[in-house]
């Protein structure tokens, strides 16, 4: 008789492996904490700035960046306004975040979106510690032409982000400390306006 022929073997592409690594981890994340470095590279002037402090997130879409240095600053997201407060400045941005692009490059540390569908996705490195991913994405995005992740080759945890907009400047922030799943509470992420603050609201785009 003839021989069976062995079952196909499904050979899943590098790529596609490593973006359900990154959306499997960060969707068993209920909630992260993590130190950051920010280094945001100025095309126009070659300036760089360097920022650092402490990030939070919690399903469902909400969010805080504490800045400390150079400058006291903090981004919090509630689920559904997106609050800027510059202390130094004495002045608070308000948007509605349901139209705002500031953290959509991001919003799947937050357990939303689908990496595959939103982005045209290449593996550009594939070092021993790390996978490095260029993400463009499918849709034409105001703020930024593409994302670069830095990926943990064991865990998948994003090392580091490094976002690039229309005109070449340069957001790169790397994340150290990562924990997940630590019952940060909802309170952390409520923002009153001090009194005195001066309050701009800013439409969505």
């Amino acid at each position: 008789p003839t021989p069976a022929m062995p079952a196909a073997k499904i050979d899943v592409d590098p790529t596609s492996r490593v973006l359900a690594g990154i959306q499997g981890y960060y969707a068993a994340a209920q909630d992260l904490k993590a130190e950051f470095t920010q280094h945001y590279t100025y095309k126009v002037y070659d300036r760089v700035q360097v920022s650092s402090g402490r990030v939070f997130f919690k399903k469902p879409r909400m969010m805080r960046w504490d800045y400390r240095k150079p400058a006291s600053k903090v981004f919090v997201a509630d689920g559904k306004t997106l609050w800027v407060y510059e202390p130094e400045e004495g002045q608070v941005f308000k948007r509605d975040l349901a139209g705002s692009q500031l953290p959509v490059a991001l919003t799947f540390m937050s357990g939303e979106g689908d990496l595959a569908k939103a982005f045209d996705a290449t593996l550009i490195d594939e070092s021993a510690a790390d996978f490095v991913l260029e993400l463009v994405p499918k849709k034409s995005a105001a703020d930024y032409q593409k994302l670069v992740l830095t990926v943990d080759r064991g865990t998948y945890q994003v090392r580091e982000s490094t976002v690039i907009d229309p005109v070449g400047n340069i957001n790169r922030v790397v994340f150290t400390g990562i924990k997940t799943n630590s019952g940060l509470p909802d309170r952390g992420f409520k923002f009153t306006p001090p009194k005195g603050v001066r309050v701009i609201s800013e439409p969505g785009r």
